[in-house]
């Protein structure tokens, strides 16, 4: 037998298994953890991002679903516990509705222990976090309480200054405004208004309601949403307000063209609002305070009970809503007010808009979120709002001629849409 004939296939053997399991070791290496996330916010490609350069061994399935559809098809899986994402994101319009759905894990006990996030956050938003239970559901990461954003040449023209300090102490009653609008649009001829409709007012006001619009299951309207009634009347009738409808075409153009002096709006207005719509006037632009502190909007983390990689949905959450680089980094980059209150107020002294020209904006509104009130919702408000603005709308122009006629007409409205609400 010749000895070298039989040791050398064994030796090629031995190489190829060597190379075979080798690369099979190599490709089980490499394997990534995997982690589905929906959303309906363009701003979670960002976070995504980060957090998959954060952690190379993770692959997110990020899923966009169009705003419109969202809503129902988180719901529906949400029920039949079916394709369900590991992570979802949630508006707070809808957040009420989705929040006590019992297929949200438990935030509140260990290992997440979420309190102790709360603690780092807003106490307006601490409270929309947990459902009636006083349980963690979600975790909001982002600060949104309002200011008054303002024209600086416009109100240099007819207030004689654009100091921030100063244009808050001119604005600081409803009165001064009404006020300074009537003198405003008389002296412009009608070209300029001190707010750009009726709905200015509503993002101040709604922030100040008590009661939420079903108490008890019966219909109950809050003396502020009566208050922003004769408000937005008086508005009207003194030409305080022009009429243009939030989001169209004519409100955006009025930010480019200076036709408008206030813009109560949230934090998020500075970059989706304003520099997407008036790119050019960059400087032109300070931050005041208003009559009231309010907030505006706002986004939600849950994670799914049934959850296969709840140890990773979690290890995502806490990235959005406490790891300090990536938070500062992202209110750095992208102008994002976190709801994170010991990052702002680290950021606060230093952090300018150049578009707000060079002013200290997260300082304004880490001073404005101090302030905020939480709001009580239930499920049911985003479709009552929207019956509401409706009934708003007609008694301003004429439709329903009286403010007690819009009222029975609203109350018609809801008994038709909800038989289960009591209305009195």
């Amino acid at each position: 037998m010749n000895m070298k004939s039989s040791v050398l296939p064994m030796i090629m053997y031995c190489i190829l298994a060597s190379i075979l399991f080798g690369c099979s070791s190599s490709s089980s290496s490499q394997e990534k953890e995997e982690l589905t996330i929906w959303t309906f916010t363009d701003e979670a490609r960002y976070a995504v991002e980060k957090f998959e350069e954060r952690y190379p061994n993770v692959n997110v399935n990020l899923l966009f679903i169009n705003n419109d559809n969202y809503l129902q098809k988180l719901i529906s899986v949400l029920q039949v516990e079916k394709n369900v994402p590991d992570v979802f994101f949630v508006e707070r319009t809808y957040w009420p509705q989705i929040r006590d759905i019992p297929r949200l894990e438990n935030l509140t006990q260990s290992p997440y222990n979420a309190e102790e996030i709360l603690e780092q956050q807003f106490e307006y938003i601490q409270a929309e976090e947990k459902d009636e239970n006083g349980i963690v559901r979600g975790l909001g990461y982002q600060g949104t309480p309002g200011g008054f954003y303002y024209r600086r040449d416009l109100t240099k023209e007819f207030l004689g200054t654009d100091d921030p300090e100063e244009v808050s102490e001119l604005i600081s009653s409803w009165d001064k405004i009404m006020d300074i609008g009537e003198r405003v649009v008389e002296e412009s001829n009608g070209e300029i208004h001190a707010l750009s409709s009726w709905s200015a007012i509503n993002n101040v006001e709604s922030s100040n309601i008590e009661e939420p619009w079903i108490v008890d299951d019966k219909l109950t309207i809050d003396e502020a949403r009566v208050h922003t009634l004769d408000l937005a009347k008086e508005a009207r009738e003194r030409e305080i307000v022009a009429k243009y409808e939030s989001w169209g075409p004519a409100w955006t153009a009025s930010m480019q063209q200076g036709t408008v002096m206030f813009y109560p709006e949230p934090t998020w207005g500075l970059p989706h609002i304003f520099k997407n719509n008036a790119p050019e006037t960059a400087g032109k632009w300070g931050l005041a305070h208003g009559p009231k502190p309010f907030s505006g909007g706002g986004t939600f983390l849950a994670m799914y009970k049934g959850s296969q990689k709840k140890d990773l949905a979690w290890k995502f959450m806490e990235f959005y809503t406490t790891d300090e680089e990536f938070l500062k980094e992202l209110a750095e980059s992208q102008q994002y007010f976190l709801s994170n209150k010991n990052i702002n107020q680290e950021l606060a002294p230093t952090l300018t808009s150049e578009f707000l020209g060079d002013q200290k904006y997260f300082d304004f509104f880490v001073e404005a979120g101090e302030q905020v009130s939480s709001v009580p919702q239930t499920k049911y408000d985003n479709d009552i709002n929207s019956l509401w603005d409706e009934k708003v709308n007609d008694f301003l122009n004429g439709r329903l001629k009286t403010k007690e006629a819009m009222i029975e007409s609203f109350k018609t409205e809801v008994g038709h849409h909800f038989p289960e609400i009591e209305v009195d």
